[in-house]
């Protein structure tokens, strides 16, 4: 293969003498006549022999004397030309196979861009789409022109941008013309006609004006190497500027008119236009690129070198435009296409094309729909492109396709036994325009309420609401259903299921503190309101209160069993002497074996601090922070787990819980929080504490290690820690709503049960019960011992722990890694798992170990211990969303110095490209005369005669 680059040299022997010529001739014939004189006069005492030696010598030293002051030169000449390249990049994604709707895809052009004989609108079309791109090159060059000036530039430099853009005005002027002349003779007749006309007019008294006549003069006194006469030059160029850019608008616009007028008139010509409006996206740009290669790429390819590209997720290079065209004609008989279009690989391959070879223009034929999840992005690749033009030529729909898409659905993770719960869906509908969706809630594959929704534009988007009562205690499977309408792009995604784990209806409460203060005061007047909790509560000063099971004895329990009988126990700012050891070691192990919920509430006096060296502590999950504090005092700040965490699910929707807790960040400030507040790694913090007046980024080390609400699982229970008594003034904000709604959203979290199945000696459960196949499955394995102590196991390996994951169509097993923060618990994570219903199952001799020699049966299943998940298949953004992205488009050719094209307009960037070669001269010169051997040889003759003088005993 010839490369793009050729070389040539020329050799040649160049003479670089100080002085004239003559000058050293006639010097040097002087001193030799003289020297030769001289011995002449003494060739009777040398005799002929010496005579003819010192002769010889002197007319040698002469000669190198001669040799070296004409100082010959050997010169080598070497001129290097590269051919620019012309590349034409184009996509070959899943989306190109895409059949537009008619007249969704500007039709008109594309067939005219399809055809060597065009005629009527699409000529029209064709040559205002081609004096568009022609001002638009004018207004680029005299951009550059102006930078230029700027930065002191050449004067050529300078020379070459005014004169292409005097170029592209004269172009874009003589295809107004034409323009006018197709117009004329099309005899337009409807409403649109004074506007094409004035249009044409409108062009007509701005390229024709003499602010750009001005422009060919100057670009012609430039050329000839004169500085122009017209004072202010240079301030002109930026009002040409603004010139060019309002013709290119005002051709747009009467390119949009023309292409209406067109398509009403080529429509009646069924039979044709349905053949065209038939073709796929593939076979269109194919068939515009088959005619390129016939007509306008044939004369360009002795100047320039033609680079063929296809890309999807990757890109590859093919021989030349038939490979290229037969490859888009089959993308839609094709199985094995890419779901990815990346557009950064395509611009990546463009700058490592031009490292190699200079790139005058980069045409990338694609629908824009950049869905690849790389890094680095388009646009930061192409602004790194400045040498070589991108013209991006859209191809595509810029509408979705009819479609009803099920985006999201939301609903309590947890509820108690006949909470009203919400479940919302919402659905985004395109081309949908008057009809009405039909919308259903589903309970276990039967319909239970549905919704009538009247679409009214062509991309509405439509928030559903349900209302149900969930009346039995475990999980409820409800489904989301839109029934389909006629035409649809797909009904893959019409479908979307949720699972809500109801709880029972009671829960009994232990409430303990030392002095009521006002959370505690707060907390006693919520829970003896709520019907659905059992409160006994326990205050020590100023005077000793007990109710309920806690009435007979005025103090704590004693024993697990007695712990047992709350659900939840709330401690306050207790003293120690309060709680004896034996208390706080049974209320452990009630957590630990009985899977209870604790809630510490932190305070100035004991809780937590005091309880360092008591067997509380064993489970605080906190430790005292390091930083000052705050003087401007603290907010509340919903971390990342938190902001999906069902505990704090203060509102009726994901949507209204997040503008709820962005409500209570600006109106509720926190007084104080405790200093123990810096979670230790096995705590999972939900709210933290940051100073007042920080912003979202600059704290975010700080939130971390500064918790206001913070949880971590001690064996089968949890323990919940608040670092401050503060949540009652979430009552200061909008009445009782948002803190008898925090308050019960974590009482049911409380006593849901963890979705784990299992026995008391070994457990499994998985993150989330539905999963998307590019996510990644987390499954936890907890065991016990058989007094409800974690296991932990010094080494673990695959034999002794693993997890089985079965489906029908696969089995695989994965090993299981302890995990360091949380005693007894063994994770396993799995990726890429393709879509179906899987059962994951704890094995292996640890395993078998436990389980023998005990009568103990799993909860719900007497076979197995088994977490159940499924993974749904991701619809592909690549075939759901087949718009044609022209704002992007738009920022990757302005970044590039390129434009946005149709593909009417090719021909006129490759008419107005500079497709000369990059030449570049070399000389290299090396002195002949510049040696030390040419010295020594005229002192040689020099000695030598004078030797001999001497030996001859002469003067």
């Amino acid at each position: 293969m010839i490369g793009p680059t050729e070389t040539t040299s020329t050799r040649y022997l160049a003479w670089d003498f100080p002085f004239h010529p003559a000058t050293i001739v006639l010097v040097m014939v002087g001193c030799a006549s003289l020297m030769l004189w001289t011995l002449y006069r003494e060739r009777h005492v040398l005799g002929s022999g010496t005579t003819s030696l010192f002769v010889v010598l002197r007319v040698l030293g002469i000669a190198t004397v001669l040799w070296m002051l004409l100082a010959p030169t050997s010169v080598v000449e070497e001129s290097t030309s590269t051919k620019r390249a012309i590349a034409f990049v184009t996509d070959v994604s899943a989306s190109m196979s895409t059949l537009d709707p008619k007249g969704s895809s500007d039709e008109l052009r594309w067939k005219t861009a399809q055809s060597d004989a065009i005629s009527g609108y699409g000529e029209a079309v064709a040559l205002s789409d081609r004096a568009e791109a022609a001002i638009g090159i004018a207004y680029r060059e005299l951009e550059a022109a102006v930078q230029s000036l700027q930065q002191h530039g050449s004067q050529e430099l300078v020379t070459a941008h005014v004169g292409l853009a005097s170029d592209s005005v004269s172009r874009s002027r003589d295809h107004l013309a034409s323009i006018r002349q197709t117009v004329d003779q099309l005899g337009i007749q409807d409403s649109e006609s004074e506007s094409v006309q004035g249009l044409v007019n409108r062009l007509l008294r701005l390229v024709d004006s003499p602010e750009f006549e001005s422009l060919q003069d100057l670009a012609e006194t430039l050329e000839r190497g004169s500085t122009p006469t017209e004072l202010g030059w240079r301030e002109s160029l930026p009002d040409l500027m603004d010139r060019s850019a309002t013709a290119q608008r005002v051709f747009q616009e009467l390119s949009s008119r023309l292409v209406t007028l067109g398509d009403q008139t080529e429509s009646r010509r069924t039979d044709e236009w349905k053949m065209f409006a038939g073709q796929p996206r593939g076979e269109r740009v194919a068939a515009m690129l088959r005619q390129a290669g016939l007509s306008s790429l044939v004369e360009l390819q002795e100047k320039a070198d033609i680079k063929w590209t296809t890309f999807d997720g990757v890109v590859q290079d093919l021989t030349g435009a038939d490979e290229t065209v037969q490859y888009l004609k089959e993308l839609s008989d094709r199985e094995d296409l890419v779901n990815r279009t990346d557009l950064s690989v395509a611009l990546k391959h463009i700058e490592r094309m031009q490292q190699t070879q200079p790139v005058a223009a980069a045409f990338v034929l694609t629908d824009v729909a950049h869905n690849s999840d790389k890094d680095q992005s388009p646009l930061e690749i192409a602004a790194q492109l400045n040498d070589t033009p991108v013209y991006v030529i859209p191809i595509g729909n810029p509408s979705r396709l009819r479609d009803v898409d099920l985006v999201a659905v939301s609903a309590p993770s947890v509820a108690m036994r006949n909470d009203d719960v919400v479940i919302e869906a919402q659905l985004e509908a395109y081309q949908c325009l008057g009809e009405t969706c039909l919308v259903q809630l589903l309970r276990d594959g039967e319909a239970v309420d549905f919704r009538n929704v009247t679409i009214d534009s062509d991309a509405a988007s439509r928030r559903v609401r349900f209302d149900q009562r969930v009346a039995d205690v475990g999980l409820a499977s409800f489904q989301i259903a839109i029934a389909p309408l006629d035409g649809e792009m797909t009904t893959d995604n019409n479908f979307d299921e949720i699972e809500i784990n109801v709880t029972r209806s009671d829960i009994k409460v232990l409430l303990a503190d030392e002095l009521p203060r006002w959370e505690y005061r707060y907390l006693a007047q919520l829970f003896r309101r709520d019907s659905k909790i059992e409160l006994d509560e326990l205050l020590f000063r100023p005077r000793l209160i007990a109710t309920g099971r806690r009435e007979s004895t005025g103090s704590f329990p004693i024993t697990v069993d007695d712990w047992d009988q709350y659900d939840v126990v709330i401690l306050g700012d207790l003293s120690p002497d309060r709680f004896s050891a034996a208390s706080q070691e049974s209320l452990i192990q009630y957590v630990r074996t009985r899977g209870g919920t604790v809630i510490l509430i932190a305070g100035r006096r004991a809780m937590p601090a005091a309880y360092q060296e008591h067997p509380l502590a064993e489970v605080i999950p906190v430790r005292p922070v390091d930083q000052l504090e705050s003087s401007s005092g603290y907010a509340f700040r919903v971390t990342q787990l938190g902001e999906s965490h069902v505990a704090l699910m203060i509102g009726e929707t994901e949507k209204s819980t997040k503008e709820s807790w962005d409500f209570v960040n600006r109106f509720s400030p926190l007084n104080r929080v405790s200093e123990w507040r810096d979670p230790l790694p096995a705590a999972r913090s939900l709210i933290a504490a940051v100073p007042k007046n920080s912003v979202d980024g600059a704290d975010a080390a700080e939130g971390r290690h500064s918790t206001f609400l913070c949880w971590q699982p001690v064996g089968r229970g949890r323990l919940v820690y608040l670092s401050g008594p503060e949540t009652y003034r979430l009552r200061f904000l909008r009445g009782d709503r948002l803190h008898y709604r925090f308050w019960g959203q974590l009482m049911r979290w409380a006593i849901a049960s963890d979705l784990a199945s299992g026995n008391q000696l070994v457990r499994i459960r998985s993150s989330k019960t539905l999963y998307q196949t590019k996510d990644s499955v987390d499954v936890e394995v907890i065991l016990f011992d058989s007094e409800g102590a974690p296991i932990v196991a010094d080494t673990v390996d695959q034999s002794a722990l693993h997890l089985s994951i079965s489906s029908p169509d696969e089995q695989r097993i994965v090993p299981l890694a302890r995990d360091d923060e949380r005693p007894g618990f063994y994770r396993a994570e799995v990726n890429s798992i393709p879509p179906g219903v899987y059962q994951a199952q704890p094995a292996g001799t640890l395993v078998e170990a436990l389980m023998a020699g005990t009568d103990i049966e799993p909860e719900g299943n007497p076979e197995e211990v088994v977490a159940t998940f499924t993974v749904q298949a991701d619809l592909p953004a690549e075939l759901v969303d087949t718009r044609v992205n022209r704002v992007l488009a738009t920022q990757i050719s302005e970044l590039t110095g390129g434009q946005v094209l149709p593909p009417t307009a090719v021909s006129e960037i490759l008419e107005l490209t500079n497709l000369d070669p990059v030449v570049t001269h070399r000389v290299q010169r090396q002195p002949l005369w510049l040696r030390w051997r040419y010295l020594w040889l005229v002192f040689g003759c020099l000695q030598t005669e004078w030797i001999v003088r001497k030996w001859r005993g002469l003067s």
